[in-house]
């Protein structure tokens, strides 16, 4: 089995189609047989999202900004929601169109924004470790930072290829597709960029922090939304399946302080712009 499955892999996916039957009740069904817990943990992060997204109806809008493969629009779809997926690389977009769109009878309601989301409309510089890798990045401070760190993912990255990809800005988007219930950042460092070219609030955000090289920019997020709505709260979670790490929201000047000294290696931080918080 062992040896068979990666060949079976590489026909499923010459073909097109294994990126398909991911997104599907088979894939599950393989699962329920071989590793359980994969399955577990998916349905604690779906929880998660549930209990955290206070009013949040079916049908309503969450962008998934670097959407990669597309692990959180499927989160996303399980609640119900309407998925625009941002995703500038193009491995990663055929990736999404073959789990989403393709061979489907009715395709799922996602759009694949083709673009990068940054604080203007531009051509800016991705670079690539390689095609489809979670760690490309518009970021020139990450990419120096994974050069020479040998410790957070067990080897260092090159970063051998550049690319000129289009931008656009949040506030683009919400012109376009509307405002959405929650947006999702995930963008190896550059979202604070991303947060620049948002003008309004949400009701619901989160992005992610790279600790401690970003801790600089992601107090610079935490004030920025704190200017968009006086009202807004903070959490964060190092694990979402594991719930939050803060039992209560805090404002900017206290979540800040919280950031401040914060020891995780990654974090993701949540945004509530709205005074009614989640329990």
């Amino acid at each position: 089995m062992r040896t068979l499955k990666p060949h079976l892999q590489a026909i499923l996916k010459r073909v097109g189609i294994y990126q398909r039957l991911r997104a599907s009740f088979l894939y599950d069904l393989y699962w329920k047989v071989a590793d359980r817990s994969l399955l577990e943990d998916r349905h604690r992060e779906i929880d998660f999202y549930r209990t955290l997204l206070t009013g949040f109806r079916e049908g309503d809008l969450i962008f998934d900004v670097g959407a990669n493969q597309g692990s959180k629009t499927a989160i996303f779809l399980s609640l119900g929601a309407r998925v625009v997926a941002v995703e500038p690389d193009e491995a990663n977009q055929r990736i999404l169109r073959e789990m989403f769109l393709k061979y489907r009878l009715t395709p799922m309601p996602v759009v694949i924004v083709g673009k990068a989301m940054s604080d203007r409309c531009a051509l800016e510089t991705m670079w690539i470790d390689e095609p489809g890798s979670a760690k490309n990045t518009f970021s020139q401070k990450w990419v120096e930072t994974l050069k020479h760190d040998q410790e957070r993912f067990g080897h260092t990255f090159n970063f051998p290829q550049r690319r000129e990809v289009t931008t656009s800005t949040l506030e683009a988007l919400f012109i376009t597709y509307g405002l959405p219930f929650f947006v999702k950042i995930d963008v190896e460092g550059y979202e604070l960029n991303v947060l620049q070219g948002m003008r309004r609030p949400v009701p619901y955000l989160s992005f992610e922090v790279n600790l401690p090289e970003f801790r600089p920019e992601g107090l610079r997020c935490v004030e920025l939304l704190g200017r968009l709505a006086v009202n807004g709260r903070f959490n964060y979670t190092a694990d979402c399946r594991r719930g939050f790490v803060l039992e209560e929201w805090l404002d900017p000047y206290a979540f800040s302080r919280v950031l401040y000294q914060c020891a995780d290696k990654s974090i993701e931080v949540f945004w509530n712009a709205s005074v009614s918080l989640p329990q």
